[in-house]
């Protein structure tokens, strides 16, 4: 008995020292954040790598499929920084707005300095958009901007301009405004419903009227020629004279073509210079990229040296879109004088369609 009284409580023992560990790993492992995908683990290093090449439209848009599969905060700040940094001023101001109200109170020094950005993002985007601060009437049921679908519980952020505001009410009511806003500026706009127009009566349709009846054909007469069996030919018909070409026509005009040539020729020259200023920016942030990159081992840059990395593939991208539209609007001209001058003056195009004749004058 003494034996088998000693072997209850040992197992009594070790069933309590069990349950108290369960009890106490539970908690870590509660506390613990569960863990991610493969997926979202790829999405993540793949935004990281495009951040390194300075590519942030690549950015933008991987970082956007992150905060579809996980909608936190973090991706959301992160979008609306890329939205700023993209000039996507209206999209990146309403993403930041709802980043700062998300974030909670900083802690220490490295979360003062985030939150600090973020405001710094915030109050750049917020200088090119004008924000709206709508109050629609009692039981709205959807409010439209410039006919798209608005959330009238935080702030509404548009681009400078005119803006018409709908509310649509049960019932067939609506409240209906225009505003004018400009960038930087806020407005609150209290909407009211508006008597909805009478639905217009159908008008009624015209009675037809009755058609005549049919006449006989008159009898012949002794006197009236026979018919005449077959087709009918027409008769020729004289071609209509041609207007004889003015004086001032005679060929191209000297003042345009000088013009036409000038306006080409430094289109074109100012293209091609835009594109040697975008070479000689893409080779400079190139090297400022091999220099972040050489750093050692364990680089640890400074803190704007990725900012002026990637504000340099910025210019130079600008560049090159501004110098290729250049050179486009420079063909564009250069083509359009050459026709001027190739074509010939006054020619005439006739074109015979169920007898009628048609002229197309140059």
């Amino acid at each position: 008995m003494g034996a088998s009284g000693l072997a209850a409580r040992s197992l009594r023992a070790a069933t309590l020292i069990s349950l108290a560990l369960c009890s106490l790993s539970s908690p870590l492992h509660a506390e613990g954040p569960p863990p991610r995908s493969p997926e979202l683990l790829a999405l993540f290093r793949a935004a990281d790598e495009a951040m390194a090449q300075a590519d942030v439209g690549g950015a933008r848009a991987l970082w956007g499929q992150i905060h579809v599969l996980e909608p936190s905060n973090a991706a959301l700040c992160q979008l609306g920084q890329l939205d700023r940094r993209l000039e996507r001023w209206v999209t990146a101001a309403g993403e930041l707005s709802r980043c700062i109200e998300r974030m909670p109170a900083p802690q220490d020094a490295r979360e003062r300095a985030l939150h600090e950005g973020r405001h710094a993002d915030f109050a750049a985007a917020r200088q090119h958009v004008g924000e709206l601060e709508l109050r629609p009437p009692p039981g709205a049921e959807r409010v439209l901007v410039a006919g798209k679908d608005v959330d009238v519980s935080h702030k509404v952020y548009v681009a400078p301009g005119e803006h018409e505001i709908t509310a649509m009410g049960p019932k067939g009511l609506f409240a209906r405004a225009r505003v004018k806003i400009e960038a930087g500026e806020t407005l609150k706009l209290p909407l009211t419903y508006e008597a909805a127009p009478p639905a217009p009566e159908p008008e009624p349709e015209p009675e037809p009227e009755p058609k005549p009846a049919p006449k006989a054909p008159p009898a012949p007469g002794p006197h009236d020629a026979p018919a005449v069996k077959g087709p009918v030919l027409d008769r020729p018909r004289p071609a209509p004279r041609r207007p004889p070409p003015s004086a001032g026509q005679a060929g191209p005009t000297s003042w345009i073509v000088r013009t036409g040539a000038v306006m080409a020729a430094s289109l074109v020259g100012s293209g091609i210079g835009l594109h040697v200023a975008a070479i000689d920016v893409s080779q400079e942030a190139t090297r400022q990229k091999e220099q972040i990159s050489d750093s050692g081992p364990d680089p640890r840059p400074p803190a704007d040296a990725y900012e002026q990395a990637l504000g340099a593939y910025e210019r130079a991208n600008r560049l090159h879109t501004w110098g290729a539209g250049v050179l486009i609007a420079g063909a564009v001209v250069s083509g359009a004088t050459l026709m001027y001058v190739v074509l010939p003056r006054n020619p005439e195009i006739r074109a015979h369609a169920g007898g009628a004749e048609v002229r197309f004058v140059w």
